[in-house]
């Protein structure tokens, strides 16, 4: 008899916490998923193929964006780093800098992890007039050698 009130008040007790551990699983599960979209996006207005930029960038499992602007001589990108790779940013950029390279030998490339560089190289890909591009990536490339 003893037995039978002790498992009742354990029922009892421990009565909606399966709801909560379910409810509290499926809410990780959802906002982990949210996390794990990559955006690679380029924009081509030369006569380059930029199927290999997008080779490298997808490729690469520590980005978790990037921005890519081809541009007569030019290619400027903004990439976005995975949390724990940050770390190494430089030698991060330095290394697609040098694939990048490989691949398109006759453009002088921009390779940046500085989120105001690949906010603003987004911009570029998103303006109507494509007139005045090339001072606009000129710009850009000096916010990228000014040091801060």
């Amino acid at each position: 008899m003893n037995k039978v009130k002790s498992e009742k008040a354990y029922c009892k007790e421990m009565e909606g916490t399966h709801i909560w551990k379910r409810g509290l699983m499926i809410f990780a599960v959802v906002l982990l998923s949210g996390c794990s979209g990559n955006d690679f996006r380029i924009d081509n207005s030369s006569s380059e193929d930029s199927t290999k930029a997008e080779e490298v960038f997808n490729n690469d499992k520590r980005l978790t964006s990037a921005v890519t602007v081809f541009h007569e001589n030019d290619v400027i990108a903004g990439i976005t780093l995975t949390t724990f790779s940050r770390f190494k940013k430089e030698k991060i950029e330095k290394e697609l800098k040098k694939r990048l390279e490989e691949y398109y030998p006759d453009k002088d490339i921009t390779v940046s992890a500085d989120s105001k560089i690949r906010m603003e190289t987004d911009k570029l890909i998103q303006l109507d007039n494509k007139k005045n591009m090339g001072k606009k990536i000129d710009k850009l490339k000096s916010l990228i050698k000014e040091e801060t």
